[in-house]
């Protein structure tokens, strides 16, 4: 039977998974996001992020774990699950002559709720930024006979994903599980010419909008062995085959005027309005582990690869290649059941992740890395837990002309668990 008081939980999580796709545009400030689909969101909770954005061997009744869709049969068998999560996230672009001041945005990470549909199936479903696009870049050259001649590239928006998930157990310890994702946005980007030196001269700008919308298929594995001494071990894996996902572009080429804010219109040279095509998404796969004692400390690894090199945006390639990431962490608890002593309940944890990106630009591999420490605070009496992770890392380099972005988050998420199910005792 289902408490009739938690029905009116429904219809504000689904309006909420609703409005987030129009909250969820965001307006970052990195050059790296100007290639493939721009800088790509790191799937992952609160939780996750904490010990480094560690995933696929992990599982726990209390947090959704998106980035193994295997991990859903352990939630409770009657309970409900509810994950909110928000970004804050500061970055200092860095080149070998100039440092530029921080910048800052803060907006929601992720929407996910889930729940058991029997003990041995369950289900979840969420929102989140798939990734993200801002920039602003300008070059200047002199051409002989023309003069200064100036460029600027500029870009924003992104692509949103919507899931919905669902995990088996067949029989004791192994669980299997997908994803189906419906990506979703649009990705605006612009080059201008401009010849400032020539006060006749008409200006040059070519926009280019892509809009994403079409559907991809994530799948996972995982086995839990339960060792003596309340030890445990689970290894799990996650792979998505190659897909192409429905796009539309808008191309336009127009020559302007500009004087201070102002532009004008002198005319269109190029449009085309909807031109529907492809862009082929890579294939994944990663495997990682987690090795735990109950209810005291837990340690974990995962390795994941991506085939980007096959990355296809109608028909055209783009500076990118094949991207690895590695990330490690764990959790302690001191003492999970203490009925004294708040700080020995508590969730302490600690991360590392290394990745190369998928960009290669002038030969070289832009890769990140990242050292995170979490927390968790128990809210025992409405059984509740507030997490927050910070992360501290560096992408990039200011050899070969490149740049180094510096950056801080601090994601701030709660997970509440309720029961959704109960029976009735009869007295």
């Amino acid at each position: 039977m289902i408490k009739k008081n938690k029905i009116k939980y429904i219809f504000p999580l689904i309006l909420l998974l609703l409005s987030f796709s129009v909250t969820a545009q965001i307006r970052i400030s990195s050059p790296y996001s100007r290639y493939g689909l721009g800088e790509m969101n790191v799937t992952q909770s609160t939780y996750s992020a904490g010990m480094g954005g560690i995933g696929l061997g992990l599982r726990h009744p209390t947090f959704i774990n998106v980035n193994n869709p295997a991990s859903y049969t352990a939630f409770d068998s009657n309970s409900f699950v509810f994950d909110l999560g928000l970004v804050s996230k500061s970055t200092q672009l860095k080149s070998n002559i100039s440092t530029q001041d921080y910048t800052n945005y803060t907006t929601l990470n992720h929407l996910f709720f889930g729940f058991p549909i029997t003990r041995w199936c369950g289900v979840s479903l969420g929102i989140m930024p798939f990734s993200k696009t801002g920039y602003k870049v300008n070059f200047s050259d002199t051409l002989t006979n023309v003069g200064k001649v100036l460029e600027e590239f500029t870009g924003s928006g992104g692509v949103n994903k919507v899931f919905l998930g669902v995990a088996f157990k067949p029989f004791s310890g192994f669980s299997i599980g997908l994803n189906l994702n419906y990506f979703f946005g649009t990705i605006f980007k612009d080059r201008s010419v401009y010849l400032p030196d020539d006060a006749y001269s008409y200006s040059i700008r070519v926009k280019n909008d892509i809009s994403v919308s079409g559907i991809n298929i994530d799948y996972g594995m995982q086995y839990q062995l339960n060792l003596k001494k309340n030890y445990t071990l689970i290894v799990g894996t996650k792979f998505n085959l190659p897909m192409n996902v429905g796009a539309k572009r808008t191309l336009v080429a127009e020559r302007f005027t500009k004087s201070g804010e102002i532009e004008s219109i002198k005319d269109t040279l190029m449009y085309f309005d909807s031109e529907r095509g492809k862009i082929k998404m890579p294939f994944g796969i990663g495997g990682g582990f987690t090795f735990s004692k109950k209810n005291i400390w837990m340690l974990g690894a995962d390795l994941e690869w991506q085939n980007w090199k096959n990355f296809r945006n109608f028909g055209a390639t783009d500076s990118i290649n094949n991207s690895l990431s590695v990330s490690l962490g764990g959790e302690y608890i001191p003492s999970y059941l203490s009925p004294t002593g708040y700080w020995k309940k508590m969730s302490y944890r600690l991360g590392f992740r290394y990745s190369q990106n998928y960009l290669e630009l002038r030969n070289t591999k832009i890769n990140d890395f990242s050292a995170t420490i979490g927390l968790g605070f128990p809210i025992r009496k409405i059984k509740t837990i507030l997490n927050v992770a910070f992360e501290a890392g560096t992408k990039g380099s200011v050899s070969q002309n490149l740049l180094q972005e510096n950056y801080f988050r601090v994601i701030l998420g709660i997970s509440f668990r309720d029961f959704w199910f109960y029976r009735p005792k009869l007295e």
